[in-house]
């Protein structure tokens, strides 16, 4: 699947890059700075994503 096909279904290239990160790196647990540096996204923009991502259960906060 190419990249503008997931930036259109989940609706944001950042969301994109954290489920990557996320699924690549299952089980580990990262801050929200480890995560945005890693993704090289800004730290706000990747604490919104996670919130919302965390709203509908896809993440856990811990």
């Amino acid at each position: 699947m190419s990249k503008p096909i997931l930036d259109n279904l989940f609706g944001s290239k950042v969301r994109v890059k954290i489920l990557k990160f996320l699924y690549r790196n299952f089980p580990a647990d990262f801050s929200v700075r480890e995560i945005a540096q890693r993704i090289q996204e800004a730290p706000q923009t990747t604490r919104d994503e996670l919130e919302l991502l965390k709203a509908i259960t896809v993440v856990k906060q811990k």
